[in-house]
């Protein structure tokens, strides 16, 4: 099973939006074999984010950053994420966008960010309730080679996911 964590950053007027969210994205995880490992919530500080996010990839194989990726200076979702990562996946971003701009067209005002810390994803994405599964369908599937790949790595070095 792969554990996943969910950061939602706090923006101010959406609360009840990306509570939404998060329920849809527990569900979403858990149809396609992934163990919810709860959320944290974090105001929009670079410093806190960062902190939470690097907290969170020590003990999950997949982060899911929710909100902070509209084009406001306080939007600092995918800084935060790209700030951190070792590895940009840009394949990741490419077919998450594209999913969601077919979807919708308006979803092109929203920024997302992929990449790995050590052996961990971290997906940047927008807290819209609406368009969670837009970005999360196209590759929930397709990551989980990666996450058997490195467990498998992990296991023949005998070495944790620490």
């Amino acid at each position: 099973m792969y554990r996943c964590k969910i950061i939602r950053i706090l923006e101010s007027g959406f609360f009840d939006e990306t509570s939404k969210s998060i329920e849809i994205c527990e569900k979403m995880l858990k149809e396609h074999g992934y163990h919810f490992a709860g959320f944290f919530d974090v105001q929009p500080v670079m410093s806190d984010l960062k902190e939470c996010i690097y907290a969170a990839s020590r003990s999950n194989d997949m982060v899911i950053v929710l909100g902070g990726t509209g084009l406001y200076r306080e939007d600092i979702g995918p800084e935060a994420v790209l700030s951190l990562v070792d590895k940009r996946a840009t394949g990741i971003e490419t077919a998450m966008m594209r999913h969601a701009i077919v979807a919708d067209s308006s979803l092109c005002l929203y920024r997302v960010a992929a990449g790995t810390i050590r052996e961990s994803l971290i997906l940047c994405i927008p807290g819209y309730h609406k368009s969670v599964a837009n970005y999360l369908d196209p590759v929930i599937d397709v990551l989980k080679p990666l996450f058997d790949g490195w467990k498998e790595r992990a296991e023949a070095s005998g070495e944790e996911n620490a």
